[in-house]
């Protein structure tokens, strides 16, 4: 059903089996193209909902060339700090003022994702911050590619929680040495040094090895900070990392493995 209906206006879609999350975007979009058609106001949170959900997950093609103009675009993740929770409709409309478009989708755990043409200045990530909110926002690529975000974003969030602030891409660059190597280049590093732990993640289910060693790198090697980040006892992390070096056959006390091993894992497509 969709969420957003009202009494008079009702979408239901059902059958035996779960909808995956791009048939769930295919029928958001429906619904909400076909609530504009059948009302004589907008009904702006579903429409951006249901766009920033278009724009994610799906292949996009030529619908994003009808939906957005063209130019350069940059997402915006939200997570919350401690135990916030979004307030609905009130949560929307506070981020879409604030990020000037009202292509936000807000998520269950009390985040957010948004697609933004302006990165938010300093004071408004501040502003989200105050309000529960840790924001990160990507590097800036066309409409069509705003997919290809979702590692550089993985690797942001990490980083705003370790400092427990907002981070940009533009500012995680830090002397420039990522920029410095071609993206063919790196994509392929990132593959060859991480194969063994992707090969280990793809026969497991649960936690993956790769998503512990990326949090317990932000985190400076801390096993006590990455167990609360994880939500797991130290004693599981420090499992997981042993993992780690015997897959990799490297000495995680080296800085030198760290730092070729944290590139990796933020080029790591």
């Amino acid at each position: 059903m969709y969420p957003q209906a009202t009494a008079s206006q009702l979408l239901v879609v059902g059958r035996r089996q779960r909808f995956d999350a791009t048939e769930r975007a295919v029928i958001a979009v429906g619904a909400a193209l076909l609530g504009l058609t059948g009302r004589a106001g907008a009904d702006n949170a579903a429409l951006g909902s249901a766009v920033t959900a278009l724009l994610l997950d799906q292949p996009a093609g030529d619908v994003l060339a009808g939906l957005l103009e063209k130019g350069q675009y940059r997402v915006v993740v939200g997570v919350p700090r401690g135990r916030r929770r979004n307030g609905g409709v009130s949560a929307f409309d506070w981020l879409s003022s604030r990020l000037g478009n009202p292509l936000v989708r807000l998520t269950d755990d009390g985040g957010f994702t948004a697609v933004v043409a302006t990165a938010p200045s300093a004071e408004v990530l501040e502003e989200m911050r105050s309000q529960g909110w840790l924001a990160v926002v990507s590097s800036a690529r066309p409409a069509d590619r705003l997919g290809e975000t979702a590692a550089e974003v993985d690797a942001l969030t990490q980083r705003a929680r370790a400092l427990d602030r907002p981070v940009r891409a533009d500012e995680s660059a830090g002397f420039g040495l990522a920029a410095a190597v071609a993206p063919e280049a790196a994509a392929g590093f990132a593959e060859r040094a991480l194969a063994p732990l992707r090969a280990i993640d793809r026969a497991r289910s649960g936690d993956k090895l790769a998503d512990t060693l990326h949090c317990w790198l932000a985190h400076h090697g801390s096993w006590d900070r990455t167990a609360a980040a994880l939500g797991v006892h130290r004693n599981s992390v420090r499992h997981r990392i042993g993992q780690v070096e015997r897959a990799l056959e490297a000495d995680l006390s080296d800085p030198q493995v760290r730092m070729e091993l944290w590139f990796a894992l933020r080029w790591s497509r």
